[in-house]
């Protein structure tokens, strides 16, 4: 048996780490309002420009929950091609598999205690473990789970209030949550970090009672996603073996996310809302919401397989792959680089950039990030913490420069 070890950069899919590198883009330019503290705001929040009016309906309509369902596609993806690899040099997969998701448990809960509530890495490791039950699933099996748990939880508990309240009163009360919250921004916009990562625990901890009555299920549906395309292995050769799937996926995933999307502008502007409509409504309309982040999700891989089949393209494209080589580090830099940016322990900006601000902040940053994983990867094979985890994993130091 040969031993595990990570994927070297000559085995590497490409078209995975452009795809991983334009989530992370994704995932920055959505989460920066977060980071901004807009939510945060003291006083009356200052009227938005046509630019931040601009800003806001691109990453409603682009971005919002759509990177993050496509990051999660990629994990499950992951997890498949450990499983295919492990079974071909004869190993066993499961505690390899297992310690991954503890020391990610571990790493994330440093990253919320020490620099951002909001940190998505721990909960991952969490769903992650729910993998395991269908490891020996047929694809037919996964792929019914995946949609029970993808659209079920989330359309029931945000379409009945009642279940909602109930799912949430198992913790605290609604009213004690925007106590927390206020509590939250207070510390956000505290001069010093003293005390700073027991809020940030306490407030990660809070927001989980918000919503643990869905999202953990709602993202091993999207695991299981795309476990399934690891299994088929979909993305072998970039993705030129199986290029009649990616054009369904851009054709198909891109008509539902435009029927989906019109429906969402209507209900922004107040034209027509299902979800005005009763019960009834209500549960149709979180349903074609979740139809619609799949939808796009489907379709963003769609139009990056075939483009990366492109020479001109794929030159174009390959710019964010170093990102996504490195997405850990990446994801926790910019955790790192926007609360120095937005905290009062740092500049303190919270609360005093628009939505367009926050956009072209983003990309910005995101740009940087690029340039500096394009020099580190010239010397290095991993990111600084994609080093130490997969040590931590292999329970020996990985070789970290490059022959």
């Amino acid at each position: 048996m040969s031993e595990l070890a990570p994927v070297p950069p000559r085995e590497r899919v490409v078209t995975l780490d452009v795809l991983r590198g334009l989530a992370l883009c994704g995932v920055m330019v959505g989460n920066m309002v977060l980071y901004s503290g807009r939510w945060a705001q003291r006083g009356p929040a200052p009227a938005p420009t046509t630019l931040d009016e601009i800003a806001h309906w691109l990453l409603a309509i682009f971005v919002e929950s759509k990177a993050q369902t496509l990051l999660t596609l990629l994990f499950g993806f992951g997890f498949a091609v450990q499983l295919l690899r492990a079974q071909e040099r004869g190993r066993p997969v499961i505690g390899l598999y297992v310690r991954r998701l503890i020391v990610l448990f571990a790493l994330g809960a440093l990253h919320v205690t020490g620099l951002w509530w909001g940190d998505v890495t721990w909960t991952y490791a969490v769903s992650g473990f729910g993998m395991l039950a269908f490891v020996h699933a047929s694809n037919r099996a996964r792929v019914a789970w995946a949609l029970a748990l993808t659209f079920v939880p989330v359309v029931v508990v945000m379409a009945i209030p009642e279940v909602f309240l109930a799912t949430f009163r198992v913790f605290m009360e609604p009213r004690e949550f925007g106590a927390h919250t206020a509590r939250m921004a207070a510390a956000l916009h505290r001069p010093d970090r003293a005390g700073l990562w027991w809020e940030h625990l306490r407030y990660a901890l809070v927001w989980c009672a918000h919503i643990y009555a869905w999202y953990f299920l709602w993202t091993l549906g999207r695991f299981l996603l795309g476990y399934v395309a690891g299994t088929r292995r979909w993305f072998e050769r970039d993705g030129a073996d199986h290029l009649p799937v990616f054009r369904r996926f851009a054709a198909w995933g891109g008509a539902i996310a435009a029927v989906t999307t019109a429906l969402e502008v209507l209900a922004r502007l107040g034209v027509f809302e299902l979800s005005a409509h009763g019960l009834g409504g209500r549960l149709a309309a979180r349903t074609i919401e979740q139809i619609g982040l799949l939808a796009l999700a489907l379709a963003y891989v769609g139009i990056v397989v075939l483009l990366m089949q492109r020479p001109t393209w794929r030159r174009v494209l390959t710019i964010v792959a170093p990102v996504g080589r490195m997405p850990l580090t990446t994801y926790v830099a910019q955790s790192l680089i926007c609360t120095f940016l937005f905290y009062g322990w740092g500049l303190g900006w919270a609360g005093s950039v628009g939505v367009a601000g926050c956009l072209g902040l983003a990309l910005a940053i995101f740009a940087v990030q690029i340039a500096l994983a394009h020099s580190w990867l010239r010397f290095f094979r991993l990111g600084p913490l994609e080093w130490v985890w997969r040590s931590a994993v292999y329970l020996k130091p990985q070789p970290m420069r490059t022959s």
